[in-house]
């Protein structure tokens, strides 16, 4: 019963992330973890430190990125799902054409880890991208299509730099809260009520991946002034 139920265990402790509050480079991703950490099961907690043997929770939640860069390009569209900025719904068909998205293969990973046949190998893998990609789906704009690239294609001034859009998400909110992410995780923790954990802890993958698209529509393109008033109006 333990062994099939404490993936779930790891999906819920790592829902506990506070929403639209930065997007995840290596600081971000390491943040989602070490909070997550906190709210793990003692058996469950027991499972991922025997998967991933000598190498830190930290480390492992930003090996996707790794791969994705290096050995593993065809990985890359595993990180994201481009929902039109102006849509309000999820079309899975359009939007994750063979299941290459995120959702599909946070699902794919979770139902592997869930496997009492599958090889330990192969769990330690889907470890591994589940850890990265429940943080990327609660990054906005891993959440949206503006033809744009997620932004990467938007410049904008941050903190009188110029850079653009997803790395401000990404990376440079992070920075700017505070560039070392064990005492970001603990203000984190510290600022998250029982009721807050409770709430985020509701509703699906897909639930978690249309609140990110609305906080894209609604903070990190809107403040920008690329949406109309009617257009605001629809989402």
């Amino acid at each position: 019963m333990i062994r099939r139920s404490w993936p779930w265990t790891i999906l819920l402790a790592l829902a506990l992330i506070p929403r639209g509050a930065f997007g995840w480079g290596p600081e971000g991703h390491k943040v989602i973890v070490i909070m997550a950490r906190q709210h793990l099961r003692p058996e469950t907690a027991a499972h991922v430190q025997e998967l991933l043997g000598a190498e830190s929770l930290e480390d492992a939640s930003v090996w996707a990125d790794q791969i994705a860069h290096t050995t593993r390009p065809e990985t890359a569209s595993w990180h994201y799902i481009d929902i039109p900025l102006r849509d309000s719904k999820l079309d899975m068909r359009r939007e994750c054409p063979q299941g290459q998205c995120v959702v599909a293969k946070t699902e794919q990973f979770l139902a592997v880890l869930g496997d009492p046949h599958a090889d330990r190998a192969s769990r330690q893998e889907a470890l591994k991208f589940v850890l990265h990609f429940v943080a990327d789906l609660h990054q906005p704009l891993h959440c949206e299509d503006h033809n744009d690239r997620g932004g990467n294609g938007q410049r904008v001034i941050f903190e009188g730099h110029p850079d653009h859009l997803h790395w401000v998400w990404d990376t440079g909110l992070v920075e700017e809260m505070d560039r070392d992410p064990r005492a970001l995780a603990a203000r984190l923790d510290r600022e998250t009520t029982a009721q807050e954990r409770i709430a985020w802890q509701q509703g699906s993958i897909e639930d978690w991946v249309m609140e990110s698209h609305h906080l894209a529509a609604q903070v990190a393109y809107r403040r920008l002034g690329f949406l109309s008033r009617r257009a605001e109006s629809e989402l």
